[in-house]
């Protein structure tokens, strides 16, 4: 019994005094991962789940690998094209009420909302009942006694929470709420309000598997290149380049390369023409369709084996309002009829991987636009350093399930049948930009990757207070799962 409960000690799983460790049975001698970043708290009441914990967490970590000799392949699940509809207000409510059923539909999988009721029949119960509901955050405000006042509401109807000052726990939590989330509320009924005991954010799933290919191959993820920029990092990126065509780079660097069948570019490839006031000053390329043509030199330097796919940013010649549909052919005319370019949106969720039986990996693809707001809006995210630490604002992002869930956080084209920023399948890789810096992170066995850029500080980072990290490209072992920071301000991409 000791060794069981050492063994659980050993991979940062705390099990609580209440268990029953003859419960959980057999564990095995293998590494057991739940979730690296923090430690978890196994209760009586998880026991029985031990054996799926097992079964999604450890099975990864056996896997060999398998003779194969084609270029792997990329299906397209969720790209998003132009939208040519007449948008009138209805679908504006449409996009709400289509979001707030996605998200309910995720959040009554929890057993302790799978009976919640309508926010009307929470309101219509008598002081001191339970209750349980889902609403969608309409207002947060602080009361005169400090404590904070949530407003929901659902097709229903609306009703006001109070989550008090003196349970830490749960203050800190209603501290991160922000307007448009959707949430699961636990509580007790009061004179015409509910005093919250526990609020859920729709999240991901304990048991996401944490896949790994039986291929020994690897990805490589870049973002911001911003061609056409005064302040383009030229020599760098074309470092860069000839590190992945295998010309840089000591032995271990080319053997890397050989495994590369996937390059992802996560948007702002040029600089753009007229993003801002005056941007002309900042070019030395004032033509877009001469941006873009630089890109494809580039390119068209690189194996044609090699999987290219590409994402656009705010940046990139085409609206900003999301979903961003898919760069133009126009712009793009070479590597738009290269057999292996994917030119997918912002948002996106494709396929890369799959093999005989290994399903592959499901990649949410987005350039980060919503991410400023979210550094200046949540007061934990700001006190982690903000646009610094993206991962948090990844997190964050993953546990509402939603993209951009606040109003005002990014622009959003209507028209769409479903609320294209939800994100409704949980993939293995979250890959963003945008904000300049790398990072890599991993959440419930999500690896999510924030990629660097190819431009120095600009104007707007300086007064922000924001390093860049520029000339980083993040190299992926989808075998071993394996992450590594390549930093090219180095002669030989050597490892940062």
């Amino acid at each position: 019994m000791d060794k069981v409960i050492e063994r659980f000690l050993e991979s940062g799983i705390l099990i609580s005094p209440e268990v029953d460790v003859r419960e959980i049975g057999p564990v095995s001698s293998g590494p057991i991962v739940l979730d690296k970043e923090s430690y978890v708290l196994l209760t009586a009441g998880k026991t029985e789940d031990w054996l799926e914990y097992e079964k999604a967490k450890v099975k990864s970590q056996k896997t060999e690998i398998k003779p194969h000799h084609d270029n792997g392949n990329v299906q397209l699940l969720e790209t998003y094209e132009e939208t040519n509809v007449k948008i009138s207000i209805k679908d504006f409510v449409s996009l709400y009420n289509g979001r707030y059923t996605l998200l309910q539909n995720i959040l009554r999988q929890r057993q302790e909302l799978s009976h919640a009721s309508s926010i009307k029949k929470a309101g219509e119960l008598e002081p001191d009942e339970e209750t349980a509901f889902i609403g969608m955050i309409l207002d947060i405000g602080i009361t005169k006694n400090g404590n904070i006042m949530l407003t929901f509401e659902d097709p229903t109807g609306i009703i006001k929470a109070v989550v008090t000052k003196n349970d830490k726990n749960l203050f800190d939590l209603a501290k991160e709420m922000s307007n448009d989330l959707v949430v699961g509320v636990q509580g007790t009924k009061g004179n015409g309000i509910v005093f919250v005991k526990n609020l859920i954010l729709p999240d991901v799933p304990l048991t996401k598997e944490l896949k790994k290919s039986p291929i020994d191959e690897a990805a490589l993820f870049i973002s911001d290149i911003h061609i056409g920029s005064k302040d383009f990092m030229q020599k760098n990126f074309e470092r860069f380049i000839e590190w992945l065509k295998g010309n840089l780079g000591n032995q271990k660097h080319k053997e890397m390369v050989k495994k590369v069948k996937y390059l992802f570019v996560i948007g702002d490839i040029v600089d753009g023409i007229g993003i801002y006031p005056e941007q002309d000053k900042d070019l030395n390329i004032k033509d877009i369709y001469e941006q873009y043509a630089v890109f494809e030199k580039y390119l068209q330097e690189l194996s044609p084996d090699l999987n290219i796919i590409i994402c656009p940013g705010n940046h990139d010649s085409l609206r900003v309002a999301e979903p961003q549909p898919v760069v133009p052919a126009e712009v793009l005319p070479q590597l738009s009829v290269r057999k292996n370019t994917f030119m997918v949106s912002s948002p996106s969720i494709i396929k890369i991987g799959q093999v005989g039986s290994f399903p592959g990996f499901d990649m949410l693809l987005y350039h980060g636009f919503s991410f400023p707001f979210y550094a200046d809006a949540i007061e934990s995210i700001r006190a982690k350093g903000g646009l610094e630490n993206t991962d948090n604002i990844m997190t964050y992002l993953m546990k509402a399930r939603h993209l951009a869930p606040t109003h005002g956080s990014t622009q959003y084209q209507l028209g769409y049948e479903k609320d294209p920023l939800v994100i409704r399948t949980v993939p293995d890789f979250f890959v963003t930009g945008h904000i300049h810096r790398a990072a890599i992170k991993s959440y419930r066995n999500i690896t999510m990757l924030n990629c660097s850029c190819w431009i120095a500080q600009t104007e707007y980072q300086e007064k922000r207070g924001l390093v860049p990290q520029p000339c980083r490209a993040i190299y992926v072992n989808l075998h071993t799962r394996e992450s590594k920071i390549l930093n090219f301000e180095h002669e030989d991409g050597s490892q940062s």
